[in-house]
Protein backbone atom coordinates (compact mmCIF):
# COMPACT_ATOMS: atom_id res chain seq x y z
CA UNK A 1 0.00 0.00 0.00
CA UNK A 2 1.32 3.40 -0.97
CA UNK A 3 1.33 6.61 1.02
CA UNK A 4 -2.18 7.85 1.71
CA UNK A 5 -3.05 11.56 1.57
CA UNK A 6 -6.00 12.85 3.58
CA UNK A 7 -7.52 15.61 1.42
CA UNK A 8 -9.38 17.00 4.45
CA UNK A 9 -6.07 17.75 6.22
CA UNK A 10 -3.92 18.76 3.24
CA UNK A 11 -3.56 22.53 2.84
CA UNK A 12 -0.97 22.25 0.05
CA UNK A 13 1.63 23.46 2.58
CA UNK A 14 -0.19 26.74 3.01
CA UNK A 15 -0.74 27.30 -0.70
CA UNK A 16 2.81 27.15 -2.06
CA UNK A 17 3.14 26.29 -5.73
CA UNK A 18 4.92 22.97 -5.17
CA UNK A 19 4.10 21.20 -1.88
CA UNK A 20 6.92 19.82 0.26
CA UNK A 21 5.83 16.21 -0.27
CA UNK A 22 6.26 16.56 -4.04
CA UNK A 23 9.78 17.90 -3.50
CA UNK A 24 10.68 15.24 -0.92
CA UNK A 25 9.57 12.14 -2.82
CA UNK A 26 12.70 10.35 -4.09
CA UNK A 27 10.64 8.20 -6.47
CA UNK A 28 8.57 10.99 -8.11
CA UNK A 29 5.48 9.13 -6.94
CA UNK A 30 3.76 12.29 -5.71
CA UNK A 31 2.55 14.98 -8.07
CA UNK A 32 -0.01 17.73 -8.41
CA UNK A 33 -3.08 16.93 -10.45
CA UNK A 34 -6.13 19.18 -10.70
CA UNK A 35 -4.86 21.32 -7.79
CA UNK A 36 -4.49 18.38 -5.41
CA UNK A 37 -1.69 16.06 -4.35
CA UNK A 38 -1.85 12.56 -5.86
CA UNK A 39 0.23 9.44 -5.18
CA UNK A 40 1.04 7.01 -8.00
CA UNK A 41 0.88 3.71 -6.11
CA UNK A 42 3.17 1.63 -8.33
CA UNK A 43 5.95 4.24 -8.03
CA UNK A 44 5.66 4.72 -4.25
CA UNK A 45 8.20 2.69 -2.29
CA UNK A 46 6.67 3.46 1.13
CA UNK A 47 9.74 5.34 2.39
CA UNK A 48 7.60 7.94 4.25
CA UNK A 49 9.82 10.87 3.19
CA UNK A 50 6.63 12.69 2.23
CA UNK A 51 5.01 12.03 5.59
CA UNK A 52 8.07 13.31 7.44
CA UNK A 53 7.96 16.71 5.72
CA UNK A 54 4.19 17.22 5.71
CA UNK A 55 3.38 20.15 8.05
CA UNK A 56 -0.31 19.18 8.05
CA UNK A 57 0.27 15.53 9.04
CA UNK A 58 -1.98 14.68 6.09
CA UNK A 59 0.14 11.79 4.80
CA UNK A 60 0.31 8.35 6.30
CA UNK A 61 2.09 5.14 5.39
CA UNK A 62 1.13 1.96 7.23
CA UNK A 63 3.96 1.27 9.72
CA UNK A 64 4.37 -2.27 8.46
CA UNK A 65 5.22 -0.85 5.03
CA UNK A 66 7.77 1.85 6.00
CA UNK A 67 11.09 0.97 4.39
CA UNK A 68 13.51 3.01 6.50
Amino acid sequence: MAAQIDPEKCTMCGGISRPLCVEACPDSAIRLQDDRVVVTEFLCEDCNECGCVCPDKAISVPLAKVTF
